[in-house]
């Protein structure tokens, strides 16, 4: 993210708050470790913000929300980046996803959660962050997601969990 990309208000109407600041925008494996990331205004559009990060990797299927439905738009990311995106289809659409893919996406939603919370709750939680400049804000997030991706190699390279220093079983 560059220092460009000015914190916005944006409203989040599942958890019917209003806030102000920016969106982490993450792209991870399915074991969970960061691909590619990226720092948006709170206000950006969804699919905006994906297609910051999407164009990063290339022939992959991407599981996403409901707010990346949209034929004509998942066609064009298809054919500009090889990736797939698979989302489960709103009630009210005439085609709708089968049991298997629901029960699929909603495992895979499950563990991008878990990546997001473990990211925000190791330290400081970005939400209660006093950093004066957008460069130490974005500085703290890559050193938050460096420290993921450090607890995941060793964890599974050398069966130590960082948090306990015991070793965990495989």
């Amino acid at each position: 993210m560059s220092a460009r990309h000015a914190a916005s208000q944006a409203a989040c109407a599942i958890a019917l708050l209003k806030y102000f600041g920016y969106k982490l925008v993450l792209l991870s494996t399915l074991g969970g470790l960061p691909i590619v990331y990226d720092l948006v205004p709170a206000n950006t559009d969804e699919r905006l913000a994906v297609e910051s990060v999407i164009q990063n990797v290339c022939g992959s299927d991407i599981y996403g929300e409901k707010g990346f439905i949209g034929q004509d738009w998942q066609e064009s990311i298809t054919c500009s980046t090889g990736n797939y995106i698979w989302t489960i289809q709103r009630d009210n659409q005439h085609h709708q996803s089968s049991d298997l893919l629901k029960r699929l996406i909603g495992r895979v939603r499950q563990r991008i959660e878990g990546v997001f919370h473990e990211i925000q709750n190791t330290g400081r939680n970005p939400e209660r962050l006093l950093n004066k400049t957008v460069e130490g804000f974005t500085t703290h997030i890559a050193a938050k997601i460096a420290s993921h991706t450090l607890r995941l190699l060793l964890r599974k390279r050398f069966a130590i969990d960082v948090l306990t220093f015991q070793s965990v079983s495989a």
